[in-house]
């Protein structure tokens, strides 16, 4: 990508729009799926309420560490030591004005919190105006975080570490992250690393990794252009018993794998392994890669961990190996141990609602929206599925209801101990193959099963999808994102997070008003835009 980590990203994805199919209203019941909301997912402005913190300090580019006392009057110069100037009980506010800054190995501690944006004059707070771009300049990491704080407002580039967590570590510590652009942080691989097996932990968190009981919140972020060398997670990784909430938050182009033979980075997105419990809501996932044979361009959920994943968008996210957007395994792969015994569902169950899957793919071409497999418990309900290659149900418990789902249908092998899964109330329009026992009912299909309530009537979308011819468009270098006038009249905000086609490349939609909208990345030289249908059932 020909940028630097202060242009961050263009959106892009892979869908034919040649390609839609259309059907008539359904008449059993098939959930509204509306996964987009109102909300910009992108960093914000927020103000910070100082009240709430026993002591402040002040750092702009232009302090001094040796003579400044962190006050207005007298800030450090660097957030280094600006962190380490906390001297009385309570809770610090550490502000950062706009500038580039050069840190790395900041460590944090229980309570100060960083807020970037600021205004180094008259201190008040802009993300966008008043940047502040803090470099790891490939040296090492950039912060290793404590507990009981906000990282709000800032951009982290260039960490690079021969360990977890390019640019943010935390172990057993609970921060907010939030509001804040992640470029081109990567972790490399360990050294020696020759490891007897495959799928051996490696260095997780291309940018974010946490481990050991922490649970973070990591809301309304960017990460574009992260990496691993050999390491799950390219942009977030989370180890061992964690309970993150990732929600709102773009992933955009993150890559794993990129010198590992041995299957060890899955996840070019996000990667949550080893009895976590993560909340993954509201993101925009797109574009994503993982390389060699990993599993997951977009989201890796495997080793007993549990996830609710929920009114996300998972666009032209490529695998590897198996699962182009989302992988859900329970069972670790094991060679020299027996294999552990399946959990209880109160302690391993994963919720897959309201996602929206489009022009994902995997090399095998059989699962470029979804492998669910290896004893995995679970549900897949109310989510969109089209122009993938395929979706996977395989050696799982799983209950499949009220899904529009326009891609080839695998639902095969079963192990002892899983019970019967459940497919139901279904729109299945593809090629379809069942292996196994399961209750199949009411579902509308191309080609349907007989009895149960099975039926195949023809139904219909609504006709959401538009042509835009572009009067203007405008690109702004300040948050690298282009204004196009459009010949068309829109209601405010409602086409936020609507997929788009521009030529051969894609986008998200992420504000627009009455007759103009916004997205990422340079387009001015555009002339026309196409919409996406919304996959919205018309029950005329």
């Amino acid at each position: 990508m020909k940028t630097n980590y202060l242009k961050t990203m263009t959106i892009v994805s892979a869908l034919f729009l040649s390609g839609i199919i259309l059907f008539s209203a359904c008449t059993k019941s098939i959930s509204e799926n509306t996964v987009s909301s109102k909300e910009v997912t992108s960093p914000k402005t927020t103000q910070v309420d100082l009240t709430k913190f026993a002591s402040v300090v002040y750092v702009t580019i232009e302090g001094d560490d040796t003579n400044g006392n962190g006050s207005k009057e007298a800030p450090y110069a660097t957030i280094k030591k600006g962190v380490a100037a906390q001297t009385i009980d309570g809770l610090t506010a550490v502000l950062v004005a706009g500038g580039e800054y050069s840190e790395n190995n900041i460590q944090l501690e229980n309570g100060v919190s960083l807020f970037g944006g600021y205004n180094p004059t008259e201190w008040s707070r802009d993300i966008i105006k008043y940047a502040t771009n803090v470099s790891g300049e490939g040296k090492g990491r950039i912060i290793v975080a404590a507990d009981n704080l906000t990282i709000d407002g800032f951009t982290f580039a260039n960490g690079k570490f021969r360990g977890p967590g390019g640019a943010i570590y935390g172990r057993s510590v609970s921060p907010t992250i939030s509001n804040n652009t992640f470029a081109k942080n990567q972790t490399l691989k360990p050294i020696p690393w020759n490891p007897k097996y495959w799928h051996e932990t490696a260095n997780d968190g291309g940018a974010v990794y946490f481990e050991s009981g922490a649970n973070p919140i990591i809301e309304n972020n960017i990460f574009v252009g992260n990496k691993t060398e050999n390491g799950r997670g390219g942009a977030i990784a989370c180890n061992n018993n964690c309970k993150p909430v990732i929600r709102n938050n773009v992933f955009y182009k993150n890559t794993t794998g990129l010198d590992d033979p041995m299957r060890s980075s899955d996840g070019a997105a996000v990667s949550i392994f080893n009895r976590c419990d993560a909340e993954i809501t509201g993101n925009v996932i797109l574009s994503n890669t993982a390389l060699a044979r990993n599993d997951a361009g977009g989201v890796f959920v495997a080793l007993w961990s549990s996830a609710e994943i929920k009114n996300n968008i998972f666009v032209d996210n490529e695998a590897g190996d198996d699962a182009g957007a989302l992988f859900v395994g329970g069972q670790e792969h094991r060679y020299d141990a027996p294999l552990d015994p399946i959990p209880p569902k109160d302690k391993f169950y994963v919720s897959i609602t309201n996602n929206t899957f489009l022009g994902n793919r995997n090399s095998s071409q059989n699962s470029g929206a979804m492998r669910f497999t290896m004893e995995s418990r679970g549900e897949f309900i109310n989510n969109i599925v089209a122009q993938n290659n395929g979706i996977y149900f395989q050696r799982s418990e799983v209950k499949v209801a009220d899904n529009i789902i326009l891609d080839n249908f695998l639902f095969i092998e079963t192990k002892e101990g899983l019970q019967l899964g459940t497919i139901e109330n279904n729109i299945i329009w593809s090629e379809y193959i069942r292996e196994v026992d399961a209750t199949v009912r009411n579902n509308n299909m191309k080609y349907p099963e007989e009895g149960n309530g099975n039926y195949s009537d023809p139904v219909t979308f609504k006709n959401d999808d538009v042509e835009i011819n572009v009067f203007s468009a405008n690109w702004s270098k300040t948050g690298n994102k282009t204004n196009i006038l459009t010949n068309k009249k829109f209601e405010a905000n409602s086409l936020v997070n609507r997929v788009v086609r521009i030529g051969d490349e894609w986008n998200v939609i992420i504000s627009n008003d009455s007759d103009s909208f916004i997205i990422l990345g340079n387009y001015s030289a555009i002339g026309k835009v196409y919409i996406l249908p919304t996959y919205t059932l018309d029950k005329k």
